[in-house]
């Protein structure tokens, strides 16, 4: 089984009629569930690469070496007056060793003692990082890792009605699907969702914006601009995201726009 592309998928959208329109741009974050948490998107870090500076510093000598041709989009520069922050865009699956991971929690604790700005959901204004050390690979913005994926849909399959055959819908927002001129709806079972992922042969980078089973006891954001994850539904079903091994949660509860 696997998930299909809805063709008329309005019906499967109407109930988030009311919320702002551009939430369509970025992802859908309705309330109302019982309780709620976000994931924290994976970080990891090579011990061999400390000591290497920045991202940023990494490209500007391979641009001063002639290694990297310069990014020109018509007459403009598009290298100069920007930072190459190091932050992933979409999926990014798992690296190998010498990469282990770390959590949040010790990357900051780490950072001199330097305080997240939390008047924010889990972001890049949470770190001190301008451009990020090369020895670290950043949380992703816009999508779940794979470790951080695969966690999640465990956790849903044991909580949810059918398990793994859980009817549920997929929905990418415009920024992520690329495309403001159609809706991108998907059906299908929990257990077929990391098939839309061009990682494991679907036609996106990224993980679904907004995922929910037909019966709304759960609903999942992810929106483009975050390196965190929301996740609502039943109080046992957060309390066993929280308590699962793979996932790192924090209880953020400031307001959202």
């Amino acid at each position: 089984m696997s998930m299909e592309r809805v063709e008329a998928p309005a019906t499967l959208l109407t109930w988030l009629a009311d919320r702002p329109k551009w939430e369509a741009a970025t992802g859908y974050h309705p309330a109302g569930w019982e309780s709620s948490t976000w994931i924290l998107h994976a970080m990891y870090e090579n011990p061999r690469f400390a000591g290497l500076g920045t991202h940023d510093e990494l490209h500007r000598h391979g641009l001063e070496s002639g290694d990297l041709a310069p990014l020109i989009v018509g007459d403009i520069n598009l290298d100069e007056g920007t930072t190459e922050t190091g932050i992933p865009l979409g999926f990014v699956v798992r690296p190998g060793n010498p990469w282990r991971r770390v959590l949040w929690s010790q990357h900051l604790t780490g950072e001199r003692g330097q305080a997240p700005d939390r008047r924010h959901p889990p972001c890049h204004r949470w770190f001190p990082h301008n451009s990020w050390p090369v020895a670290v690979q950043p949380p992703p913005e816009g999508s779940l890792d794979e470790e951080s994926l695969d966690a999640l849909l465990d956790a849903l399959c044991r909580h949810s009605a059918a398990g793994p055959s859980t009817d549920c819908v997929a929905f990418y927002a415009s920024l992520p699907a690329n495309d403001f001129d159609n809706l991108h709806v998907w059906r299908g079972p929990l257990s077929a969702v990391p098939g839309l992922l061009e990682e494991r042969g679907g036609p996106y980078p990224f993980s679904p914006t907004n995922l929910w089973p037909t019966d709304r006891s759960w609903f999942i954001w992810t929106d483009y601009d975050l390196q965190g994850t929301r996740i609502s539904g039943s109080r046992s079903l957060i309390e066993a995201v929280r308590s699962h091994p793979a996932l790192e949660t924090v209880d953020w509860s400031g307001q959202l726009g």
